[in-house]
């Protein structure tokens, strides 16, 4: 335990002393935060009531998707994960200590937003704190299960941006980031239910803003997607760790 506690806290200075990390976790999410917040609170009123909200998701999900999966093929590119495999490391401590890595990045650039919103440009605060923190919770393991996917079914770092912008420009035009989902047409409403982002915005929407009652489907599905990722990033970096 000590020594996966050592790994994990060497990982966490490595995210923040690594450019590309730091650029997709902080830099790009939080410009895109402050333009599209003055964009939203100036020509959208009724958008500042879920703008903290709808801005964390968009960061935790770009952290997720676009930030985890290149360095895990980075790792077996370079022969890394080679090196953790002669040294004994099993390959589930090294795919613990990414997402835990990941999990702490994705939560911190999430409370900047939130805590941010209400200061910068009048967002909403959540009438249930509780509620706000459990969806966003959900959203970041599950979020963390697929970007984990990507990253071990992907062979080559150009398959990689290939099936990563194939999750997170879905994620980001049919979950209700940017415009309410209720306008898409009703294919398109269906396929943004494939992906969490989507279910988290629903739950945040009538849970944590509203007075409705806990959306057990919406967080079941989050956590539904979550494990059956995590179980086959799980059972696919095994295999690929053997062969390294």
């Amino acid at each position: 335990m000590k020594a996966f506690i050592n790994h994990l806290g060497i990982q966490l200075k490595l995210d923040f002393r690594n450019r590309g990390t730091l650029l997709v976790y902080y830099i790009i999410p939080l410009v895109f935060y402050v333009v599209m917040g003055a964009v939203f609170s100036s020509i959208l009123p009724d958008a500042k009531e879920t703008l903290g909200t709808a801005m964390s998701i968009f960061g935790i999900t770009m952290g997720a998707v676009l930030g985890l999966p290149p360095a895990l093929v980075e790792m077996r590119e370079s022969g890394t994960l080679r090196a953790y495999r002669v040294n004994g490391v099993p390959g589930w401590a090294v795919l613990l200590a990414k997402s835990l890595s990941a999990c702490v990045n994705l939560i911190v650039i999430a409370v900047i937003i939130a805590l941010s919103a209400p200061l910068l440009f009048g967002a909403g605060v959540p009438g249930h704190i509780g509620a706000y923190c459990v969806t966003m919770l959900l959203l970041v393991l599950s979020s963390i299960a697929l970007g984990n996917l990507i990253g071990v079914l992907a062979k080559t770092q150009s398959s990689t941006t290939i099936l990563s912008q194939a999750v997170f420009l879905p994620s980001l035009l049919l979950s209700g980031i940017m415009f309410p989902a209720a306008m898409l047409p009703d294919v398109l409403q269906w396929a943004g239910k494939i992906f969490p982002a989507s279910h988290a915005m629903l739950s945040l929407s009538s849970w944590a803003f509203g007075a409705g009652p806990f959306p057990a489907a919406a967080n079941g599905v989050i956590l539904g997607i979550g494990l059956v990722g995590a179980l086959i990033a799980l059972w696919r970096f095994k295999r690929i760790s053997r062969t390294a």
